[in-house]
């Protein structure tokens, strides 16, 4: 029953004449030059919330004259970025048809962008291939085992007269991490990103990987997505409320935007913390968010969010559907059993080369508590604050990002490990948990339109926790065992990155090279210290590898 019921009102209803798209894969360069273009803009975006991701295909295609209406010059890069949106989206380009100039065998690539393409009467189909090919050495370990990656699938998206639309990627994958991306499968049983997986070749994993939604609008300003798909809520480069870091979900999206205003709810069934094993149904988990954002001044974006995860042995808790109430007052009304959140998040634009940002999320408080400043364990709150500057120091398409995330001991955690915010053996949220701070620097150079190099460092402080012993860093351990009594390590005077101490330090160089449209040639180096008085955690790592991608989004390990 669960989602089926709330899919087959929405079906009934009629469907408007809204032109409807898919949306443009997380991490893809989009993404990027949309922020440039949207701190160039000097405003906030009208046809674009970028603070929740992924992006529709047809927003995208519409960006450009947006843009150009408001008189921005954009360089031979910026041109380029441009040209590259639209050739990906090309179906949503209003009066106009992009075609290859020398198509393949008349039916390959008619359009830079689309192996093989169906557009007849208002259907439209587009079919490409996925590959990605990497290898690599990781110096200090095994100096027999290379690093690779080996992913081989297909892309197909369409739609039936701009109205409903599809979307499905499927790979099959294997590789072979660098030591502590190993590590981290072997404790935590999950890979970053990904569902279900085995072994391969003894230390590598073979795993395979499957996304695919519908589309539609319900109303004139109202549009619907179903289906398995990975969602992003934020600005920068971590997001404290949901994130794409863990595997694939199964969910309803409800989006409305009017006026200044757009409003998202998202429901979802997840699967609960489990241990590997024998093929069996895995344990099931739900969770309903709400988005609400506002353009509050020409420059500045404000929202508000809310979620609420739970479990439930007949399904889904049909209260939560409710799209406009306030999920904490539901939850209390049903005994107070589940895991909500409450959060606020900003953007500002500022003179055309800076954006300022940031998230608050508040897990549980007391304000008598927080007032005593007595560390007390259940004042639970997590922060992100961060800027982008683009054209940094007048050089043209270098740009710059830094970002602050502070996550305090015991954050997304709760009574049980099916109510805690993770999904499928991974956190929801940021890919360290809880019991944390972390910096990031990004510098982002595009030396030419074809050639871009990036550098992604990072470095945090985490507490790890000992044997029997609940610092508040694994986000998996329950609050309480099942007497009701407290497992935490102590109920006052808990600070950040308490317990045992781990610190990181990871430095990340990428050089992409695009050969022909969306194809790349990477260059990829990589350097990981961590100190810690586990010695499974201590030590570093480097890493060199070079490797090649068609139509797939780059996607690092950073944690």
């Amino acid at each position: 029953m669960r989602f089926l019921a709330l899919l087959l009102l929405c079906l009934c209803c009629k469907v408007a004449s809204q032109a409807q798209s898919q949306y443009v894969p997380l991490n893809h360069f989009s993404y990027h030059n949309v922020d440039r273009l949207n701190i160039k803009y000097g405003k906030i975006l009208p046809i674009v919330r970028t603070v929740i991701k992924p992006y529709k295909r047809v927003t995208v295609a519409n960006l450009p004259d947006t843009l150009g209406d408001n008189g921005i010059t954009l360089n031979k890069r910026d041109q380029y970025n441009v040209r590259n949106m639209l050739w990906d989206s090309n179906e949503w380009v209003e009066d106009s048809v992009i075609k290859s100039r020398n198509p393949i065998l008349k039916f390959f690539y008619q359009d830079p962008a689309t192996f093989l393409g169906v557009d007849s009467k208002g259907f439209v189909v587009k079919v490409n291939p996925v590959l990605q090919f990497e290898l690599g050495k990781e110096f200090g370990a095994d100096p027999n085992a290379l690093i690779f990656k080996n992913t081989r699938g297909v892309e197909l998206r369409g739609s039936i007269k701009k109205r409903l639309s599809f979307y499905t990627f499927i790979t099959d994958n294997q590789s072979r991490g660098m030591q502590y991306v190993r590590r981290h499968i072997q404790d935590e049983q999950a890979i970053p990103g990904e569902g279900y997986w085995k072994t391969f070749r003894v230390t590598g994993i073979d795993h395979f990987s499957a996304r695919g939604y519908i589309n539609f609008n319900l109303l004139d300003h109202v549009d619907i997505q179903f289906g398995h798909d990975k969602n992003f809520w934020g600005n920068g480069y971590r997001s404290l409320f949901l994130s794409d870091y863990g595997n694939n979900m199964f969910f309803l999206k409800v989006q409305t935007t009017i006026w200044r205003i757009s409003y998202t709810n998202l429901f979802t069934e997840m699967t609960a913390s489990y241990d590997r094993g024998g093929d069996r149904l895995l344990p099931k988990k739900y969770a309903a968010f709400h988005h609400l954002n506002f353009h509050i001044a020409h420059w500045l974006d404000i929202g508000l969010f809310e979620s609420v995860v739970f479990e439930r042995e007949n399904g889904f808790e049909f209260q939560y559907l409710n799209p406009i109430i306030f999920y904490r007052s539901v939850e209390q009304s049903l005994g107070s059993p589940d895991n909500s959140m409450l959060g606020i998040d900003f953007k500002a634009n500022i003179a055309r080369r800076f954006q300022l940002y940031g998230q608050f999320l508040l897990d549980e408080f007391n304000f008598g508590q927080i007032v005593k400043l007595n560390g007390w364990w259940a004042n639970k709150f997590a922060l992100q604050a961060g800027l982008k500057y683009i054209d940094a120091f007048g050089i043209a398409n270098f740009d710059l990002q830094g970002e602050a995330n502070i996550v305090r001991p015991f954050t997304y955690a709760h009574n049980t490990t099916a109510s805690s915010y993770t999904h499928y053996n991974q956190p929801l949220a940021h890919p360290l948990g809880a019991n944390f701070w972390e910096l990031v620097g990004i510098a982002r150079y595009q030396l030419l339109p074809e050639l871009t190099a990036q550098m992604t460092f990072v470095y945090y402080q985490k507490g790890l926790d000992s044997t029997g012993q609940n610092w508040g860093g694994n986000i998996f351990v329950s609050n309480v065992d099942d007497n009701r009594q407290l497992t935490v390590q102590q109920e006052f005077g808990n600070t950040i990155a308490q317990g045992i101490k781990q610190k990181v330090a990871l430095l990340d160089l990428l050089i992409s090279y695009q050969a022909f449209h969306n194809l790349f040639v990477d260059l990829n180096i990589m350097y990981r210290a961590s100190k810690s008085a586990l010695a499974r955690y201590d030590g570093s790592q480097a890493y060199v590898g070079v490797g090649v991608r068609l139509n797939m989004a780059w996607r690092g390990n950073y944690f």
